[in-house]
């Protein structure tokens, strides 16, 4: 039977080839027991006829063929040793042995018949014993090549023939005879053998053709499966199995960085244009960064609009420089699109020691380039470890089942500047956890936000907020916030709902709040979300207005009752044009008939200038800090309008997590009571 490895070797190549590859393969097997066999019977054959013939065909010719033999098993036992030949190497072979057989042969032959007249009837016996079982021999070892054993044949049974009938005695004479047919029928046999041998070769290699086949397709396939079909780069399996052969090595291997960069304004992009554009927009920053990719540096597409980079190198310029390529302006048909970028980057073994580490480390540092440093890259530090860490232990800590009674509420006043009145409060969560103790809503929330947490907080806030309105005058309303999560998720919209309907307060005393980087996620899903609440009668109002990227444009596509004004612009009024802006936005709010409220009003020459230019309400620090419902009931009959505002000297700040809030000391807020009770 011919063999897998065998049929592996001659599987890449012709029918021809295949057959000559494998001819030769069986003969470096077999030829160094052919010269083995001579060696040893004609060994023999000249020890027996030591004694009797002389010594020039007892030693000397003996060494000399003897010396040729073993050197020729030599180079075939190394040939053994080798791989498959190519085919031109095999056909050479081949041809150089059927060459070969004939003088080897003939040379034996003409040695044995040389010592045939010497000694005994024993030792001539042993002469005829020794040609005919040594050919018989050579043939079955050339067995894979007729051409050769043919030779031999023709070249060895003529002259044992004529040694045979030159004894004329009957038993020679019957020997040579008995040979010669033994001869006839080996050969039939080898032949017989060698077309049994051939055609195993030609469907083995055509299984072999089919098994190559089968594994290019399955080579292609797990190519496939680990390229990115829209940008023809290497895909988050294939980042990650390349993290994990980099983090796996024994010795820890070399130092590299890897980054994760995310584009900006890609939604906007889509939005505006169409996902067709954007797909082809991400193909060709996609073809730009590879382009643009040190030859230590690989780029990866991990999903949407975020790439991954490995670089074995670590360095941080070579990395920046692909930044760069997503920030220059880019032409997808005739449309010019510029896209920013934030890359995040995370060095191994610095940063951690498997893939799961340095990725989680690059995407922290890449939300930290996107939401603290407004674009650009950071590099993951020591430092940012501890507030990994700290978010770690807030985001175990919002798994907690008591989370929703671990939130309570605040209420911040939204005062009429026409008459100084509360009209309407603003609900913010305060989270008092039992294991951090007070934490920051700045802090919680955009932990939250990545999980499914904020749906519980949202939830919470929203019934105690109302759970507030039942206590308020009937003439203030209550501003509930609402984050993007929320906005996406039909079971929580549906809860809301479903609260605000059987809360036992008016509909419209009820204000709706989302902000403008929450409804830039899914504009068309936000709208649809906020009539669903317009559709019931609360009211809806867009947060930090003119920080987004298309303000006017929402302005136009979301139903809308309120703008609030984000506090930036009013921390501008006294400086250059910010009067102008504000004025700008409070005209443009009159002009499509829409309240509007300004938020982070801090000093009295900020609410005189809201004021003068038509604003209707604000909030903010100069009129009250947020506060527990109880402590607000005190204030609501206030006119804020009619008293100077606290003495900024009376502020302090009080350090809560990491953010700091400033709020009224204790003696100004007893004092502001007794005065109302009075």
């Amino acid at each position: 039977m011919v063999s897998s490895r065998l049929l592996r070797w001659v599987g890449n190549i012709g029918s021809d080839d295949a057959l000559a590859v494998a001819q030769a393969v069986y003969l470096r097997r077999q030829v160094p027991l052919l010269y083995g066999l001579l060696l040893i019977n004609s060994l023999a054959v000249a020890i027996t006829h030591l004694d009797d013939a002389p010594s020039a065909l007892t030693i000397s010719a003996p060494s000399v063929l003897f010396a040729i033999t073993f050197l020729r098993m030599i180079k075939w036992v190394r040939e053994s040793r080798k791989g498959a030949p190519d085919p031109l190497e095999a056909k050479r072979q081949l041809r150089l042995m059927t060459t070969v057989a004939g003088p080897v042969a003939l040379a034996y032959i003409c040695w044995a018949l040389a010592l045939s007249p010497y000694g005994g009837p024993y030792e001539q016996a042993h002469v005829g014993l020794y040609i005919s079982t040594t050919v018989i021999g050579c043939i079955f070892c050339l067995a894979v090549l007729p051409q050769a054993a043919l030779v031999v044949a023709v070249t060895v049974l003529p002259a044992f023939l004529v040694f045979c009938f030159a004894k004329h005695t009957l038993i020679f004479i019957t020997i040579g005879i008995n040979v010669s047919l033994v001869l006839a029928v080996l050969l039939r046999v080898l032949l017989n053998s060698f077309e049994h041998f051939r055609s195993q070769i030609r469907p083995s290699e055509a299984l072999v053709t089919q098994h190559q086949e089968l594994q290019r397709l399955n080579d292609e396939n797990q190519a496939l499966a680990l390229t990115d079909s829209l940008t023809s780069l290497p895909n988050r399996r294939k980042f990650y199995a390349d993290l994990d052969a980099l983090t796996a090595q024994e010795d820890g291997g070399s130092a590299f960085a890897v980054g994760v960069l995310d584009l900006d304004r890609f939604k906007l992009v889509n939005d505006t244009y169409g996902h067709q554009v954007g797909d082809r927009l991400l193909a060709a920053l996609g073809g730009r960064l590879h382009a643009a990719a040190s030859p230590f540096s690989r780029v990866y597409r991990l999903g949407g609009d975020e790439f991954g980079v490995i670089d074995l190198g670590g360095d941080k310029e070579s990395l920046g420089r692909l930044l760069q390529q997503v920030e220059a302006p880019l032409h997808v048909g005739e449309i010019t699109l510029k896209v920013g970028g934030s890359l995040g980057i995370a060095h191994y073994p610095q940063a951690g020691n498997t893939a799961a580490e340095l990725f989680d480390r690059a995407d922290y540092a890449l939300y930290h380039a996107k939401h603290v440093n407004g674009g650009g890259l950071c590099v993951f530090t020591p430092s940012l470890e501890t507030s990994v860490r700290a978010d770690q232990a807030i985001e175990i800590a919002l798994q907690s089942n008591t989370l929703s009674d671990e939130i309570n509420v605040v209420l911040q006043p939204i005062v009429a500047l026409a008459t100084g009145q509360v009209q309407a409060v603003e609900v913010l969560a305060r989270w008092n956890s039992p294991l951090l103790g007070q934490v920051s809503a700045s802090d919680f929330i955009p932990i939250a936000e990545r999980s499914t947490a904020i749906h519980s907080i949202t939830k919470a806030v929203v019934k105690k907020g109302l759970e507030a309105a039942r206590l308020l005058p009937k003439d203030v309303a209550v501003s509930l916030n609402i984050s993007a999560c929320d906005l996406s998720s039909a079971i929580t919209l549906a809860f809301i709902q479903k609260v605000i309907q059987e809360a036992k307060v008016d509909p419209s005393r009820i204000w709706i709040e989302v902000t403008e980087t929450a409804v830039m996620r899914d504009a068309d899903a936000a709208a649809a979300a906020l009539q669903s609440f317009r559709d019931i009668g609360v009211r809806v109002a867009l947060d930090d207005f003119g920080t987004g990227y298309s303000s006017l444009g929402y302005l136009e596509q979301l139903p809308l009752d309120k703008i609030k004004i984000d506090r930036s612009f009013v921390n501008a009024l006294e400086k250059g044009r910010g009067s102008a802006i504000v004025q700008a936005m409070i005209t443009l709010c009159q002009t499509i008939g829409i309240e509007c409220i300004a938020e982070g009003v801090e000093t009295a020459r900020q609410r005189d200038i809201l004021r003068d230019a038509g604003c209707e309400q604000a909030q903010g620090y100069f009129f009250n800090q947020p506060l527990p419902i109880n402590d607000l009931l005190v204030l609501c009959p206030r006119r804020f309008g009619d008293i100077s505002s606290p003495d900024q000297s009376e502020i302090k700040e009080e350090k809560v997590g990491s953010q700091k809030i400033e709020t009224l000391s204790p003696l100004l807020l007893t004092d502001q009571r007794s005065r109302l009770a009075g």
